[in-house]
C-alpha cells in the first residue's frame, strides 16, 4: 500500500508541477511517505511540501494545501488533511485496505519477497570462529544474525552466497595442538606442561586422539606429534561446529579454508599485486599496507621482517577472492572486538580496486546469560563459558534464534534463560507462535461448526471495515516494507518487532471480534483475514528461521 500511496502522490505532484514550476529534483528526487506513530494522524504522512518549500521559497502550508486538494479528488483516500507546518496526512479508504488483502493471497508463501536487489551478487560471511573450541553463545548470536541477514537479502531479491571462513592457520592452531598433547600427557599420568586452551573439551579430544593413534604417538618427534594433534583437534572441533550450526538451522554455501590461500600462493600473489600498485611500502625489512592514509590509525604490517605473513595478509587474499568471484556487495558479520579492524579492511578493499562502501560490516555485541535473576560469569580465556549447544539443548532452537535477534546486533544482549523457556505471553517467540497456532485452530473450529471454505476471490472483503480489522490489515501489508528496510540497513532485528506487533494486533482482534458468526458472508471475510494473518506470520518466521507450529 505504501508504494501505491507514493505513486498517487507523485501523480498529484506532476499534475500541478507544470503550472507551479516544480520539478521532482526540488523535492529531493523522491516522495517521502511514512507511517505515523499516532493512528489519529491517518494511515500515511508526507513531508513533500516542506522539502519543496525550502527550494521554492514558498510557505509549506500553501504547497501542502494545493497537494492535499489534488489528492482529495483521488478515490484512494477517505480523508486528506494538512497538519502542523505542512505535513499531509492521508487515510486510505477501508475498501482499498480490504481489497489489498488479495496481494497476500496471490503471493502466498512469497508474500514479502521484493526485487530491490535486482539479482546483485552478495557474499555474507559470518561466524568464522577459529576451530579451537566449541561455539559459545556469542558465536551463536553472530550465527543467527548472519544467517537471518542472508535470508532477508535473498527475500529482497539479491543473489546471496553465505560463507564460513575457517581460520585454520597460525599460532592459535599450534596452541590447539599443544593443548591436546598436554592433556594427553595428563591422561597418561605425566606432567601436562603448557596448556594454552584450558577448556574441558580438550580432555575429550585428547582421549579420542590417543584412541585413534595409540599411546606411542607421544614418543614421536614433537613436530610430528604436534602436526597430527593440531589437525586431529581442528577436525574434531570443526565437526562439532558444523553439527551445532546445522541444528541451529544455520547453513553455509561454502566453508572456506584460510590454509588454501597459503597453499595456493594467493597470499603472496595478493601482496605482490598491492606492492606493484604502490599500496604497500617496505620499512626495516617488513612490508606495510598503507591504510593510515585511508582512515585507519596507522599503516599495518602484512609481512614481518622474518618473512612471516600476518593475519591481515590472509584477509587481503580472502577479500580479493571474494571480489574475483564477482561478488559486488560484501557483508561481514564480526564480533564487537573487531571494531578497529573495520577501517583497515575498508582501506584494503579500496586498494584491491573495489568500492569500500560495498563492504558492509555488522558488529555483534556480547551476550550475557541470566539465570534466576543473576548474570552468569564467563571467561573464554579460562575455558569457562556457556556453549551454544548447551543453550540449544535447554531452551530450543526457536527461542534461541528469536532471543538472539530481539535487539540490534550492535547493542549488548541479556539472554534470560527462564523467560526463553516460559510457555506464556511473556515469552515473545511463544506469543508469536501462539498467534499462528490460534489461526490454525480457528479453521478447525470453523470446520467443526459446518463452515465450508470458499476461494478468497469470492469473499466479500469489503465487510472488513471495523477498526480492529483495518488495524490488523494495515500491519499485515507492511511485511514487504519491513524486508525492504532490513535489506537496506543490513539489520535483521526489526522483523522480530514487526511479528510481535502482528501477533498483538491479531490477539486483540480475536479477543474483541467473533470470527465464526451467524452472518455467513462476514464469517468468510474474517476467516480470510485470519488466513492472511497466518500466512504473514508463517512467512515472517521463515525469514527468521523459526518454526510456525499449527498446535501449541
Amino acid at each position: 500500500m505504501k508504494k501505491t500511496v507514493e505513486r498517487t502522490i507523485k501523480k498529484a505532484f506532476f499534475a500541478l508541477a507544470k503550472n507551479e514550476g516544480w520539478t521532482l529534483q526540488m523535492a529531493g528526487g523522491q516522495v517521502g511517505v511514512t507511517v505515523p506513530k499516532d493512528e489519529s494522524h491517518g494511515d500515511f504522512s508526507c513531508n513533500l511540501a516542506m522539502i519543496l518549500a525550502a527550494n521554492t521559497k514558498t510557505k509549506p502550508r500553501v504547497i501542502a494545501e494545493k497537494l492535499s486538494r489534488q489528492l482529495a479528488g483521488n478515490g484512494l483516500f477517505s480523508s486528506v488533511s494538512v497538519a502542523g507546518p505542512g505535513f499531509i496526512n492521508m487515510t486510505v479508504h477501508p475498501d482499498h485496505w480490504a481489497a489489498a488483502l488479495d496481494q497476500i493471497f496471490t503471493a502466498g508463501e512469497d508474500f514479502g519477497r521484493i526485487s530491490v536487489g535486482h539479482g546483485e551478487k552478495v557474499m555474507v560471511e559470518f561466524v568464522s570462529a577459529n576451530p579451537t573450541g566449541p561455539l559459545h553463545i556469542g558465536h551463536g548470536r553472530g550465527a543467527v544474525v548472519g544467517d537471518t541477514l542472508a535470508r532477508i537479502l535473498s527475500w529482497a531479491g539479491y543473489d546471496v552466497h553465505s560463507e564460513y571462513y575457517i581460520n585454520d592457520v597460525g599460532l592459535q592452531m599450534d596452541n590447539l595442538g599443544q593443548s591436546t598433547l598436554a592433556r594427553c600427557r595428563e591422561l597418561l599420568g605425566q606432567p601436562a606442561g603448557e596448556l594454552p586452551y584450558k577448556g574441558d573439551y580438550i580432555i575429550d579430544i585428547a582421549r579420542q586422539f590417543l584412541e585413534a593413534n595409540g599411546e606411542r604417538i607421544m614418543e614421536a618427534p614433537l613436530e610430528e606429534s604436534l602436526a597430527k594433534a593440531r589437525k586431529f583437534s581442528a577436525d574434531k572441533i570443526l565437526d562439532g561446529i558444523r553439527s551445532d550450526l546445522e541444528e541451529f538451522r544455520v547453513g553455509f554455501d561454502e566453508w572456506f579454508s584460510e590454509a588454501t590461500l597459503h597453499d595456493s600462493g594467493e597470499v603472496e600473489k595478493t601482496i605482490n599485486q598491492l606492492q606493484r600498485k604502490g599500496h604497500i611500502r617496505e620499512e626495516d625489512g617488513a612490508l606495510w599496507l598503507k591504510t593510515g592514509s585511508a582512515g585507519d590509525e596507522k599503516d599495518r604490517v602484512v609481512r614481518r621482517a622474518n618473512g612471516v605473513t600476518t593475519y591481515l595478509a590472509a584477509d587481503l587474499a580472502y577479500h580479493k577472492s571474494k571480489i574475483d568471484r564477482k561478488y559486488s556487495m560484501l557483508v561481514n558479520v564480526w564480533g564487537a572486538d573487531h571494531h578497529g579492524y573495520v577501517p583497515r579492511m575498508k582501506a584494503a578493499v579500496s586498494a584491491l580496486g573495489h568500492d569500500p562502501e560495498k563492504l558492509i560490516v555488522r558488529l555483534v555485541q556480547l551476550v550475557s546469560l541470566k539465570r534466576g535473576g543473576q548474570t552468569v560469569a564467563m571467561s573464554t580465556r579460562e575455558g569457562v563459558f556457556t556453549t551454544l549447544r548447551e543453550i540449544l539443548d535447554e531452551v530450543g532452537v526457536d527461542a534461541t534464534r528469536y532471543f538472539f535477534l530481539m535487539r540490534s546486533s550492535d547493542s549488548q544482549l541479556e539472554f534470560d534463560v527462564e523467560l526463553a523457556k516460559r510457555h506464556s505471553s511473556d515469552n515473545p517467540v511463544y506469543y508469536i507462535q501462539y498467534a499462528h497456532a490460534r489461526c490454525c485452530n480457528i479453521f478447525v473450529t470453523a470446520k467443526e461448526t459446518g463452515v465450508k471454505r470458499i476461494p478468497f476471490d469470492q469473499v466479500d472483503k469489503s465487510l472488513l471495515t471495523g477498526g480492529d480489522e483495518l488495524r490488523l490489515i494495515r500491519k499485515l501489508l507492511m511485511l514487504p516494507d519491513v524486508v525492504d528496510a532490513c535489506a537496506r540497513s543490513c539489520q535483521p532485528h526489526p522483523v522480530t518487532g514487526y511479528l510481535t506487533e502482528v501477533a498483538a494486533f491479531f490477539h486483540y482482534f480475536y479477543k474483541h471480534n467473533r470470527v465464526v458468526t451467524d452472518d455467513e458472508p462476514l464469517t468468510h471475510a474474517r476467516l480470510a483475514l485470519v488466513e492472511a494473518t497466518m500466512m504473514v506470520i508463517r512467512n515472517g518466521l521463515e525469514i527468521l528461521g523459526i518454526d510456525a507450529p499449527r498446535k501449541m
